[in-house]
C-alpha cells in the first residue's frame, strides 16, 4: 500500500474503534486496534505496535477466551520481535504460545505457517538443519491441505537453506517446483524473487535461453509491483548473460 493508502486505512480503522468503544463491542475494538497495529508495522512503528498488541488486543482475546485469537496475537508480537532483532524471545512466543494452541485445535494450516516463521528464525541463528527439518515438515504439511500457496513459498524457503549449505543440486528442483506455482498463480512477488535466484542457476547450468527467459519474467514481476530498483538489478544481469 502507498503512504497515502495506509492513512486512508488507519483513519477509518480509527473511526471504527470509536463506534466499537461507544457501543461497549470489545471484540470489534481489538480487531480495529490490531488493523491500526499492521499499518503501524508496515510503517516501521514497531514499538507502539507491539504496545497495541501486548495491551489492547491480547487482554481482550484472554478475558474473551478466544485462544485462536490470542494465538494469533502472540505471532503478531512474535513478527514485532523478529524485526526489531529479539530472536530468542520470538522464539520462545511461537514455541510456547502459539505452537501449542493450534496443534490442541488441530489447525493444520496455522501449524504450518508457524513451523515456518520458527524455521526462519532457526536459520537466522545458524540452526540450518533445524531449520530445514521444520521447513519440510511444513512443505509436507501445505500438500496435504494442497495449498499451493503454501507449497511455493516452502519450497522456496527450503530452496534457499539448500543454497546456504551449497546443494544446489537439491535446491535447483525446488525452486523450479516453486517458480512454476507461483507463476500459475500469478503471484508477481515469487514471480519476481525466486525467478531472480532461479534464472542465475540456469545460466550457470549452461541454458542460456531459458534463464533469460526467467529472469525476464522476473524483471517484468518486479516492475508490476513498482520495484524499479530490484527490475534494474535483473536487467543487468541479463545483460551479463546476453554477452
Amino acid at each position: 500500500m502507498t503512504l497515502g493508502e495506509l492513512d486512508r486505512a488507519q483513519e477509518a480503522f480509527v473511526r471504527l474503534c470509536g463506534i466499537a468503544a461507544a457501543g461497549h463491542d470489545d471484540r470489534t475494538l481489538a480487531i480495529a486496534r490490531s488493523r491500526i497495529a499492521e499499518i503501524l508495522y508496515q510503517r516501521g512503528e514497531f514499538d507502539e505496535a507491539l504496545r497495541i498488541c501486548r495491551e489492547e488486543q491480547l487482554p481482550v482475546y484472554i478475558r474473551l477466551g478466544d485462544v485462536r485469537s490470542a494465538a494469533i496475537t502472540q505471532g503478531k508480537i512474535a513478527d514485532i520481535l523478529y524485526r526489531r532483532g529479539e530472536l530468542d524471545e520470538a522464539l520462545r512466543i511461537r514455541r510456547e504460545e502459539q505452537l501449542p494452541v493450534f496443534t490442541r485445535l488441530g489447525d493444520l494450516r496455522e501449524i504450518a505457517m508457524t513451523q515456518g516463521r520458527i524455521a526462519q528464525i532457526l536459520a537466522q541463528k545458524g540452526d540450518l538443519a533445524g531449520a530445514l527439518d521444520l521447513q519440510v515438515d511444513r512443505l509436507a504439511a501445505n500438500r496435504y491441505l494442497k495449498d499451493s500457496d503454501g507449497i511455493a513459498s516452502a519450497l522456496w524457503d527450503i530452496a534457499q537453506i539448500e543454497l546456504e549449505q551449497e546443494k544446489p543440486d537439491e535446491a535447483v528442483p525446488r525452486l523450479v517446483e516453486a517458480w512454476q506455482n507461483f507463476t500459475q498463480m500469478g503471484r508477481a512477488d515469487g514471480i519476481a524473487v525466486v525467478g531472480r535466484a532461479l534464472g542465475q542457476l540456469v545460466a550457470l547450468a549452461g541454458d542460456k535461453d531459458k534463464a533469460l527467459e526467467i529472469l525476464r519474467r522476473s524483471a517484468a514481476a518486479y516492475r508490476k509491483l513498482r520495484q524499479e530498483a530490484e527490475a534494474q538489478r535483473v536487467e543487468e544481469l541479463i545483460a551479463q548473460i546476453s554477452r
